[in-house]
């Protein structure tokens, strides 16, 4: 699928490109994080707008699963011999822990955390900013799976056949299968 996107043989990154935002990378940001200040506000406001508890109770849970990943996501930093100055740019492949799991933990961390945002408040608004910003992550896994193929080439492309890009009960399944 990705294979006509990869450089040829020898010309692979051996170091990372500075990712320079464009005007429409720079837009999605801002609407990411005006719809999470708006939706982190509304949970005050709105909480259980609606009166579901159970959909609030979900919300919850969300927010935990959101937590669990990120957390699992920083305490592998280490493992992609990523350097201080550089933030999270890796040098090397991680494909263990939650790595291991889904491709893609932060983003889908994100997801999960504006899903719940959206279910504890119940709100139309919060509702419509939840599943808009969850596309706009996913838009972004996809993005950075471009950037990643041609960084790691075939050891990325066999990575993306092993681990689901975002789905967590696939990628648990997989594992216990393994």
């Amino acid at each position: 699928m990705y294979q006509n996107q990869i450089a040829k043989k020898g010309e692979i990154l051996t170091e990372t490109k500075k990712y320079v935002m464009s005007g429409k990378d720079k837009l999605i940001a801002a609407y990411i994080l005006i719809g999470f200040l708006i939706q982190f506000f509304m949970l005050f406001f709105f909480c259980n707008w609606a009166n579901l508890d159970i959909v609030m109770y979900l919300g919850f849970l969300c927010l935990a699963i959101s937590a669990i990943l990120i957390l699992l996501s920083y305490i592998l930093k280490k493992e992609g011999e990523m350097e201080e100055e550089k933030g999270f740019v890796t040098t090397k492949l991680v494909d263990t822990g939650i790595y291991g799991v889904v491709r893609h933990p932060i983003y889908l961390s994100l997801a999960y955390l504006f899903i719940g945002f959206a279910l504890i408040s119940q709100h139309p608004l919060s509702l419509f900013l939840g599943f808009t910003m969850v596309l706009l992550c996913y838009y972004y896994m996809i993005e950075e799976e471009k950037l990643t193929i041609e960084k790691f080439g075939e050891e990325y492309l066999h990575y993306m056949n092993k681990v689901p890009r975002s789905n967590l009960l696939l990628g648990i399944w997989r594992v216990f299968k393994r």
